[in-house]
């Protein structure tokens, strides 16, 4: 309970107290939970549905198993690319300040990345509940509150050098996402291309 009152008055205290923390299947569950909703949810989620149907047209499976399939690799290939992220932050933030553990920094953005993605997909719910156009702002601002504690408690920066490494996590992650949805695009378009080929194929996303 004091975790939670801290999470929101005390941003700078919740986030230090995270290197003693030993609910780590909390902070993984909720970082699972809200990855599943926006794979769900997401803009992308057509994508997911023509990979399905070329996958079940080129392996014989049926519909419903390569969707699983492709959402199962969906949410693997995003623990992934969040692990190497992560990775990459530590790397530049040990030339800026102290070494530091990377499992700590691992918890610490945990946290950040369900804060940002929440923030993503309450987007998506946007027309049916109007007060989320005020709170996913309000989520995109909070992750980079607690981003900016994340940072200066991990590496022990100052003010000036805590901002470089946000700007530099910043372009790292949106940088990163938008390859992952270009890439993904073009794929998707190519595998229409191929499934337009198949006399009789009718993508099962195509309603």
């Amino acid at each position: 309970m004091k975790q939670g009152i801290r999470f929101f008055v005390r941003p700078g205290t919740f986030i230090n107290q995270l290197q003693w923390s030993t609910h780590h299947w909390v902070i993984l569950t909720s970082f699972l939970i809200i990855s599943a909703i926006e794979t769900h949810v997401g803009r992308s989620h057509a994508y997911y549905q023509v990979f399905a149907d070329y996958l079940s047209l080129r392996a014989g499976i049926g519909w419903d198993f390569s969707l699983w399939i492709v959402t199962f690799l969906k949410l693997s290939f995003m623990l992934v690319g969040t692990f190497v992220l992560a990775s990459c932050i530590w790397f530049v933030g040990n030339l800026f300040g102290r070494r530091t553990s990377k499992r700590v920094l691992f918890r610490r953005l945990a946290i950040v990345v369900t804060v940002l993605l929440g923030a993503y997909t309450a987007q998506h719910f946007v027309e049916p509940f109007p007060i989320l156009a005020i709170a996913s702002p309000a989520l995109y601002l909070w992750a980079l509150v607690l981003a900016y504690f994340a940072l200066r408690e991990q590496f022990a920066l100052n003010h000036v050098e805590t901002l470089v490494m946000g700007l530099f996590a910043l372009l790292l992650v949106s940088s990163s996402w938008h390859f992952v949805n270009h890439v993904m695009e073009s794929a998707a378009r190519g595998a229409l291309v191929e499934l337009a080929k198949k006399p009789g194929a009718r993508p099962n996303g195509v309603r």
